[in-house]
This record gives C-alpha cells, structure tokens and sequence, in this order.
C-alpha cells in the first residue's frame, strides 16, 4: 500500500520528521511517499497563508495522482490547518485524512469535551471556523495559541514542549476537559513525548491522522478483496 504525505508548510525538517514517524508506526507494509510544499511559506500563522499553501497542497497532490505510474491508496495531508483539503478530496479517488478533522474524531471518541493547543497567535479563530464548517464546535472548551516566532522548528523542540507542558496544565486547571487536542505540524510527536495525567487524554495531532489513515487502508483493502454481493 501506498500512502501520499503533503507538507503545506515549506519545511523539509518537518515532512522528513512526521515522514519517519508515519514509516514506524504504519509499519513496512506501506510506503510512504512526503513532499514539501516548498511553493508555500515556512509556518502557515495567517488565512493568506492558508491560501498560498493551498494551492501548493492542491498542486502536488493533483500531480502525483496524475502522473505517478504507481497508484496510491490514500492521501494525508499534514497539516493542522488542512489547506486545500476540500479540492483535494474533489480530485481524488481515495481517501483524504486531515489531522484537524481526524484529530477531533478522535476526541469525540475519548470523551466528547475538548480543547486544543496550537502554535501561532491567529490560529484559535481559524480552527473556530473549522469546528463550526464540521458542526462539532460546541464540543470544543478552549483554544490557546503557543508563541512560536522565536523557534526554529523542528529544531528547538525542547523549549517548544516546555511551552506545551506549561500550557497544557494551564488548560486542565481552567476548563477541565475530557481530552486535549495537541494541534500542528511543529508540535507533531511532542504530545505522546508528556507525562500522562488521569484527568484527561491528550491527543497527538499526527498520530490520530495516522490512525485515521490506518483505518481507511484496511476499509479501502477490505473493499478490493470483498466478495462481489450475492443475491438473496
């Protein structure tokens, strides 16, 4: 099987580290193929940056689904804010995960109330929208944004978890939720690397759209091996 990574930030550190973290837990039987959208910006902080990622996402994936001699089983776009992933899904013919999307379905699983934590200041109002246009926003406590500007990412990932610890504890104190969404690409892996608490789950953002992915290949494989129905 065959799964497409799309970076809609232009960080190759980053695609090659949410890449490796795919390849271990999606195992041999599945190659995955990570690109850059290096035509977009560094971090996507602002709707412009939305937009100008966008495209690039739409452009890759559409060329590799045209001209790729190997078909592929499904597409990840990985990155929080899931630029482009509408038109995506319009152009492709297998499934398209999204980590927001997969990250809240997994939440909703766990234990119904939320929040989340994400890096960059304009970030809390855009996911808004995001849980409003999926109809889960009254499931959804609280937003609070990680000042990221000072970081180079993923390379100061140290002081980037002490900023999460300190603002995950702050969250379990003020809104008591059930789970804790740890959104965006530069925070991916950072969530299963804290101390576990009783009180709520904490959720990685790539890991649930990993999982997501996961589920969607055995559904796909399941419906090219099934049996055609016979009738009664």
């Amino acid at each position: 099987m065959r799964l497409l990574l799309l970076n809609g930030n232009a960080n190759l550190a980053m695609t090659d580290q949410m890449a490796a973290k795919a390849r271990g837990l999606l195992g041999p039987g599945v190659e995955v193929v990570a690109e850059t959208a290096v035509d977009s910006v560094a971090y996507i902080a602002s709707r412009r940056d939305c937009a100008l990622s966008a495209a690039a996402v739409v452009g890759l994936a559409e060329d590799h689904l045209v001209n790729d001699p190997e078909r592929f089983d499904a597409i990840l776009l990985a990155c929080f804010g899931e630029p482009g992933i509408s038109a995506v899904r319009e152009i492709s013919t297998v499934p398209v995960v999204g980590m927001l999307e997969a990250s809240v379905l997994s939440a909703l699983q766990l234990g119904g109330r939320f929040s989340v934590i994400t890096p960059g200041q304009r970030w809390p109002r855009m996911i808004e929208d995001q849980l409003n246009d999926l109809g889960v926003a009254r499931h959804c406590l609280g937003i609070d944004a990680i000042a990221i500007d000072d970081l180079v990412l993923p390379a100061q990932r140290d002081l980037a978890r002490q900023r999460l610890v300190a603002t995950l504890e702050a969250q379990r104190s003020r809104l008591a939720p059930d789970v804790v969404i740890v959104g965006g690409a530069a925070f991916a892996g950072l969530a299963t690397q804290l101390a576990p608490a009783k009180e709520c789950r904490v959720i990685d953002c790539l890991e649930a759209a990993l999982a997501q992915v996961q589920a969607m290949l055995t559904l796909t494989a399941q419906g090219r091996h099934a049996d055609p129905l016979q009738p009664t």
